[in-house]
């Protein structure tokens, strides 16, 4: 038979693990929580946005394309001065080089 002191230092041991454990679920359901908020979040940003594309007319397109070949046409102008510019300085220091 265990000895009181052993029943003791058992129990003691037993304490210490079952706080181990509670602190381990308590990390675990604050992470529970963090992932369901995030979760709501998004469900909430993707019904907005799925409700915008079903409200969306056939104008609003027309704009969006005008507007999405704008920029692209925008992004290629300043690609060219780029390099037009980079080519400049290229010579320039070929020349006095």
């Amino acid at each position: 038979m265990s000895t009181q002191k052993e029943v003791e230092s058992l129990l003691r041991k037993a304490k210490k693990e079952n706080r181990e454990l509670r602190k381990e679920i308590e990390e675990k359901d604050l992470h529970i929580k963090f992932l369901n908020e995030r979760l709501d979040n998004w469900a909430e940003k993707n019904a907005l946005l799925r409700e915008e594309k079903l409200k969306i007319t056939i104008d609003d397109v027309i704009a969006f394309q005008k507007e999405k070949s704008k920029y692209a046409s925008s992004q290629n102008q300043s690609l060219t001065e780029q390099l037009e510019k980079q080519e400049k300085v290229e010579l320039d220091g070929n020349l006095s080089g």
